[in-house]
């Protein structure tokens, strides 16, 4: 399908370009809770590795956010290896994760918010464990004999749960997530359809991830990244 439109995603991200919002917290929240949730895998679509969250059983909710005032939920995980978004820089990290949100009451083929976090592999400051469960889970599989390219739509692996929370990059004592430090700007989804319905945070910091053991995940996440596109006359705002 050809790109249409000129808020195509992913971009390069200059902090010195960027505008500081005076009030980011009017801008975006996130809210989510400090537990696990259910959920299982998709298979690949076609470009990246799919975490679909189970529907919540009433009253509990999806892990979510406010943005402008509005409540969306997360509804599923995206795992690229290698970024697609740069900060500062023209090298990659060694993965994206997008936590895909739709607004409460909607469905992904609706307006959408993602966020993006950038991880990094490295022995020293792992982050909260979040790609590492990912690939435990993932082993699991592997360990039964299963592809992990090819998921039944009702293929679960055992105890596919994840805290959210345990994504994010750490905060400066080294443990708590960093929630608050982010870019925000007007994009579109960087898989087909390239739809132009995406509003856009970007992680400032990057998360880490231990190099061992990685093989699942790399082979489940496969993909050729994203090229960057121009800002064309968007604004990127950032929190801090």
């Amino acid at each position: 399908m050809p790109v249409i439109g000129t808020r195509q995603s992913p971009i390069k991200i200059t902090t010195n370009n960027s505008m500081q919002l005076a009030k980011p917290t009017d801008v975006l929240r996130i809210d989510y809770k400090d537990q696990d949730y259910h959920g299982k895998f998709i298979g690949v679509h076609p470009s990246h590795g799919n975490f679909e969250l189970d529907k919540p059983a009433s009253p509990e909710t999806y892990p979510a956010v406010l943005f402008q005032g509005k409540v969306f939920e997360l509804r599923r995980i995206h795992i690229h290896f290698q970024s697609e978004h740069v900060i500062d820089s023209d090298v990659k990290c060694d993965y994206e994760v997008h936590f895909v949100h739709a607004c409460r009451g909607m469905t992904l083929a609706d307006p959408k918010l993602v966020i993006g976090i950038l991880y990094r592999e490295g022995a020293t400051t792992p982050a909260g464990k979040g790609l590492e469960r990912f690939n435990d889970l993932l082993q699991q599989r592997a360990k039964a004999g299963s592809s992990l390219r090819a998921f039944n739509s009702t293929d679960k692996i055992p105890d596919g749960k994840i805290n959210p929370l345990e994504f994010f990059p750490r905060a400066s004592d080294g443990k708590s997530p960093d929630v608050t430090s982010w870019f925000h700007y007007e994009g579109s989804l960087t898989s087909e359809p390239f739809s132009e319905d995406v509003s856009w945070f970007v992680m400032k910091n990057e998360s880490k991830i231990a190099p061992n053991n990685l093989k699942e995940l790399k082979e489940y996440a496969e993909q050729e990244a994203r090229p960057a596109y121009a800002l064309d006359r968007r604004i990127v705002v950032r929190s801090f």
